[in-house]
């Protein structure tokens, strides 16, 4: 069962006040969108934007959106393939030096703007862009795809620049 079905007229009302906060709160509109749609089908994103709204600490509000961010991915089921695919085996070979790579595609990242500018291009929020490029975590194939789309960099680019 979906979470609209079970959604009532007074949660959904409450759904797109909290998506206009975030609005307000200067949030990309693609993310809060993405956010907005995956409430209505999964209890637990509805749940971190109801947090969200209730906690005014920007530390807080960082960590949540994050959060947030990785729920969408995880509820995305299908796999947006483009210009740019990246395959399971090059995130293993690229998690053998997540620093190094993580580090490398920074400069990157630095050199073109900036991690807000990549937040405005990718529309993936500014703290979970933080927080991707400063944990040792594998990174996820889908946020790599859209840094790399963003950056234009290619398969190649992605797949073999960081294995050596």
């Amino acid at each position: 069962m979906s979470f609209q079905a079970v959604l009532d007229v007074e949660n959904q009302l409450d759904l797109y006040e909290i998506s206009y906060q975030m609005k307000t709160a200067g949030l990309p509109k693609p993310f809060i969108a993405a956010a907005v749609k995956t409430a209505l089908e999964f209890e637990g994103v509805y749940d971190l934007m109801r947090l969200w709204q209730e906690y005014t600490e920007p530390e807080d509000r960082a960590e949540i959106i994050a959060d947030l961010q990785d729920m969408i991915d995880d509820c995305e089921q299908k796999d947006k393939v483009e210009a740019v695919y990246i395959r399971f085996d090059d995130l293993d070979t690229i998690a053998q030096n997540i620093r190094q790579f993580k580090d490398s595609l920074r400069e990157k990242v630095d050199a073109r703007g900036g991690i807000t500018k990549l937040a405005q291009e990718t529309g993936i929020p500014q703290p979970s862009l933080s927080r991707f490029f400063n944990s040792a975590s594998r990174p996820r194939r889908n946020t790599l795809y859209r840094i790399a789309k963003a950056l234009k960099l290619s398969e190649v680019d992605i797949a073999t620049e960081w294995k050596r």
